[in-house]
């Protein structure tokens, strides 16, 4: 009985692998939502990483903490991981790359690792391969090349000029777009077109005239965003507990995202069929938390709006307008 409930417990933790996605639709998987700010809580808290699956491609945009994991969890075909785009290079949009490297390898993927990023892109990759560069000797040394190929193994720097088609493949397009994010440069959305059907990633940015117009009559908006109620909440507790550094710190991300209510108007602006809310600043943990992150949202855009959460799916069929949500 106890190995049946250990072997049962291992198992859920490695993920059954799903691979219904991607097809004649485009899918959309969440693999994390949340931020730096507000810690873990029982909503989870991996960050910045989502899924795309159109055609047989599969994309990752952002690898955030503990998106490895989620990803696995999830049950998402790791082998069939084409592409790493990263949006940005702070911490909580590449610290999993290690790791969605590594599982991906494990697991069949039949070439090194592509990374797509702006200037920059080189030094974060290479910072990664040297890190990691024993690694792939051990394993492959200790499982040999028929499980642990040392020619897939690695990660290889694709650097993207902004604003351009940066992959068009099996009719699949996809479009880097320059978002404000200041002082961080360069920061990117990323658009997918396939099929008929379509999908931007903002990354993390204010609300953006160029995001608003790349955006122009998608199917689904995908925007980061940050509650300053909360933030500021968050802010007069860590000041009142003696932590006046971190206070200062969270103060400040104040002026580079998104609101709410701003990317409504960003999508109404751009006639978004939906509005997804993803890397949430803080990570809403509860009921009470959701409505504050709608606070006037319903007086903008009474419909359209879905706040994801990891493992929250999105399909889009060929050729059609529906959108179908899962959880």
């Amino acid at each position: 009985m106890q190995d049946r409930l250990v072997k049962r417990a291992l198992t859920a933790q490695l993920g059954s692998v799903v691979d219904d996605f991607g097809g004649d639709k485009i899918d959309v998987v969440f693999c994390g939502t949340a931020s730096p700010m507000g810690g873990a809580g029982p909503r989870g808290a991996a960050q910045s990483c989502v899924a795309v699956f159109a055609g047989d491609k599969f994309f990752l945009v952002d690898t955030g903490a503990r998106s490895a994991d989620k990803a696995i969890a999830l049950g998402l075909p790791m082998q069939r991981l084409n592409a790493v785009l990263l949006t940005h290079f702070h911490s909580d949009h590449i610290a999993a790359l290690g790791e969605v490297h590594l599982n991906s390898w494990v697991r069949g993927r039949p070439e090194k690792l592509r990374v797509y990023g702006g200037p920059g892109i080189e030094q974060v990759v290479n910072g990664f391969n040297l890190a990691y560069g024993l690694d792939y000797r051990y394993r492959t040394d200790h499982h040999g090349e028929a499980y642990t190929p040392s020619k897939n193994a690695g990660l290889v720097a694709q650097p993207i000029i902004a604003d351009s088609v940066i992959y068009d493949e099996d009719g699949l397009k996809i479009t880097a777009i320059t978002v404000s994010h200041p002082p961080i440069e360069p920061a990117l959305a990323f658009r997918f077109d396939y099929a008929g059907r379509s999908v931007l990633i903002s990354g993390d940015t204010v609300k953006d005239d160029n995001l608003i117009e790349a955006a122009r009559n998608v199917d689904v908006l995908i925007h980061e965003v940050l509650q300053p109620d909360l933030v500021k909440t968050l802010i007069a507790a860590l000041t009142e507990n003696g932590q006046p550094k971190l206070a200062k710190i969270i103060d400040d991300t104040l002026d580079y995202h998104t609101t709410p209510v701003e990317a409504a108007e960003a999508a109404n602006l751009a006639n978004a069929d939906l509005l997804v809310f993803y890397h949430y600043a803080p990570m809403p943990q509860n009921a009470v938390m959701d409505r504050i992150y709608m606070r006037g949202v319903a007086e903008l855009r009474p419909e359209g709006v879905l706040a994801a959460l990891e493992g929250t799916r999105v399909t889009l069929p060929s050729q059609g307008d529906s959108i179908i949500i899962a959880d």
